[in-house]
């Protein structure tokens, strides 16, 4: 396997996972430097850096191919980049839990209700405005962009999203602190919002 940052990301890019690994490795303390104390006190009880950095890695491998890099400093500001934006997410959707409490959850309920809310919650779309064969047809574009997602970002959606678990109680069926899990959610409906783009054709 090659050894220099060059070669490395060359061999990354074309999906060597283990040259990918070994620029996580070579470049993750840097990056913790960098994001050292970006985590409010408030939020240190449920969300940690390890896990800020989990779930970076896994943006990297889903985006390395897409990398416009040619030498280490690059690589570093692309996953400095990443963790930060992974960070920043996660405390939005935080700050908008503590905000809004249960109001702002999305509860489960009969005849996917819980669904059309997740996807207007998404694509900031008009439900007032809506009709039953657009309903059908945005309902089955937010099936198929949730097929679209990480096995561990789609089970956080349905869990949380559409079968109304609380941040704990989806943490222990995926194996996840609670932080991590709005880390998660933060990045799926982030990915969804990509997928799905405007509404207005559904709405």
């Amino acid at each position: 396997m090659p050894t220099s940052d060059e070669d490395l990301l060359v061999a990354a890019v074309r999906g060597d996972r283990s040259a990918l690994t070994a620029l996580l490795e070579r470049y993750s303390p840097a990056v913790r430097q960098k994001l050292a104390g970006a985590i409010p006190a408030q939020w240190q009880s449920v969300l940690s850096l390890d896990d800020v950095m989990q779930e970076a890695y896994i943006d990297a491998i889903l985006d390395i191919r897409q990398l416009k890099a040619d030498n280490g400093e690059a690589f570093l500001a692309w996953l400095t980049t990443l963790a930060n934006r992974t960070l920043l997410d996660t405390l939005r959707m935080l700050g908008a839990e503590k905000r809004g409490g249960d109001r702002r959850r999305i509860h489960p309920s009969t005849g996917g209700d819980s669904t059309t809310t997740l996807y207007q919650s998404l694509v900031e779309a008009s439900s007032t405005a809506s009709r039953g064969a657009a309903r059908k047809e945005a309902l089955e574009a937010l099936e198929q962009a949730l097929g679209q997602l990480p096995e561990i970002y789609r089970q956080v959606v349905r869990l949380y999203d559409l079968e109304g678990l609380t941040a704990k109680e989806v943490g222990e069926l995926v194996e996840r602190s609670p932080g991590a899990v709005f880390m998660l959610r933060a990045r799926a409906h982030r990915r969804l919002r990509e997928i799905l783009g405007s509404g207005s054709r559904y709405f």
